[in-house]
């Protein structure tokens, strides 16, 4: 079965949280942590990895943090799911048969289906929390 693990779901969080203040200010992991109610220690990881395939940078000292490494309209979800989890892959090698080819093409299809930008996803966010209707 086709599943995204707790990285993914935190890693898409987190650079969400970035998207909101790209070109604005760096953002701190605490801030992102208390935010998102991620845990520190596994996004420090997340984090580690995104920086060394390039989505994220980092600025040391008292007033650094971190950004997106480019304009979230550049990201892609599916660059942030492979950065976490590898390529995406339901099927392990060439298979010419039917069920191969079904396979095949789910796979074409959630590439497809992830390749919206980080900008989209930020704004399909931010459109879904006017939605939310609060009871006291």
């Amino acid at each position: 079965m086709f599943s995204l693990s707790a990285k993914a779901h935190y890693g898409l969080a987190a650079m969400l949280d970035l998207a909101e203040h790209f070109g604005k200010e760096l953002v701190q992991i605490r801030q992102i942590v208390r935010r998102r109610e991620i845990p520190k220690n596994y996004l420090e990881q997340i984090f580690n990895r995104l920086g060394k395939i390039g989505l994220v940078k980092s600025v040391r000292g008292n007033r650094g943090g971190y950004e997106l490494a480019d304009s979230p309209r550049n990201i892609t979800v599916l660059s942030i799911l492979e950065a976490l989890e590898g390529p995406i892959g339901i099927t392990s090698e060439h298979d010419p048969s039917a069920v191969g080819q079904l396979f095949s093409s789910l796979e074409d299809e959630i590439r497809r289906f992830f390749s919206l930008s980080l900008d989209q996803l930020h704004r399909e966010e931010r459109r879904l929390s006017q939605k939310q209707i609060y009871y006291i």
